[in-house]
């Protein structure tokens, strides 16, 4: 059995051998933990991804053994879990920051059968905005070959061809970042990198514009005989009669998080709704943020939240109450009022 104070006990100079034991021993012990937990194994052959059924996104197939020189980074996700949506966007700035470096592979390995379907994956892809190549992996075949265990798990191919890092479950931008900014010079330095970017076929360029874009809930108001229509990926709020009839719309239509009048506010993914008298409350799902629609003055105010995602660690059960704009939340889908105040 490992025994730190027998190690740390040893007649060094400094005692900085055994430091640099107990270092090295907590290092693999934990690539060795993290490697049982998830499969993952660094600086080895990539595995292939063979075994999937449809790819979409991109004209045609893709292979990591024809990307070399390109970091490729796989997500394996679905398009129900909360938690691959969260990433989302953070691998959308991970792409505009490396275009000519990086090429995010998301691997979908459905956890319902529904979610296995093809033409859902890519209405999913069109809700979500995603840019980069979807690879269907209804059967798990990709899944079990990688070792994944959880939604969602990133892995990183380097320009070689091997795999190079890991990790399961929500991460943010910066850790992304730092992962291959801190490697792009050693590969650059020996010749490795292909620097063209890559363009595909994407989409939601081929979708025809519609009035609506994957509204995502809709509030009946009987009092004012009026529809309130979150049209989610248009990121605004339409305004309609009972009939249909379209009497007004809140927000610019580009995503952002601007307060003001109708025609300079912004949300980003709107979902619930909730309305008391002339107040209409809106979740701006991907801003984190709950905004107040004021419907005679026709005025967009945020408030709650701070714009950035809450992340805590799971322990933290207790909520406190304090100042609702200095809040973080994190992607609130809906609302209801509580008494009449």
């Amino acid at each position: 059995m490992y025994d730190a104070n027998r190690i740390g006990s040893r007649s060094v100079p400094g005692g900085r051998l055994a430091l640099v034991l107990v270092i090295a021993y907590v290092l693999v012990r934990g690539q060795s933990a993290f490697a049982q937990q998830t499969g993952f194994r660094a600086n080895r052959p990539a595995p292939s991804l063979a075994g999937g059924t449809q790819w979409i996104n991109t004209d045609g197939p893709l292979d990591p053994a024809n990307l070399r020189g390109k970091f490729v980074l796989l997500d394996f996700w679905t398009y129900c879990c909360i938690n691959c949506m969260h990433i989302l966007p953070e691998l959308k700035k991970l792409e505009h920051a490396f275009p000519d470096n990086l090429v995010v592979i998301g691997v979908h390995s459905g956890k319902f059968d529904n979610e296995k379907d093809e033409e859902n994956i890519r209405q999913a892809v069109r809700r979500y905005n995603i840019e980069h190549p979807i690879l269907n992996d209804p059967h798990y075949a990709i899944w079990d070959r990688w070792g994944i265990d959880t939604w969602p798990s990133l892995r990183l191919i380097d320009p070689e061809g091997k795999l190079v890092w890991g990790v399961s479950g929500e991460v943010e931008f910066a850790t992304l970042q730092r992962e291959i900014k801190s490697r792009l010079p050693s590969y650059r330095h020996r010749g490795l990198l292909n620097e063209k970017p890559l363009v595909f076929n994407r989409e939601r360029a081929q979708g025809q514009e519609t009035p609506l874009l994957f509204p995502g809930k809709v509030l009946a108001d009987q009092a004012s005989q009026r529809l309130f229509i979150a049209d989610s990926n248009h990121n605004r709020i339409v305004i309609c009669d009972l009939d249909g009839r379209l009497l007004d719309v809140v927000g610019k239509g580009a995503a952002g998080r601007e307060d003001g009048g109708y025609a300079e506010a912004r949300f980003q993914q709107p979902q619930g709704m909730a309305i008391h008298g002339d107040m209409l409350y809106v979740a701006d799902t991907e801003n984190h943020l709950l905004r107040k629609i004021e419907l005679q003055a026709k005025r967009v105010t945020t408030i709650a939240g701070t714009g950035q995602q809450r992340r805590e660690s799971r322990a933290v059960t207790r909520r406190r109450l304090g100042d609702p704009l200095r809040t973080a939340l994190s992607s609130p889908w809906d609302l209801c009022l509580h008494e009449d105040s």
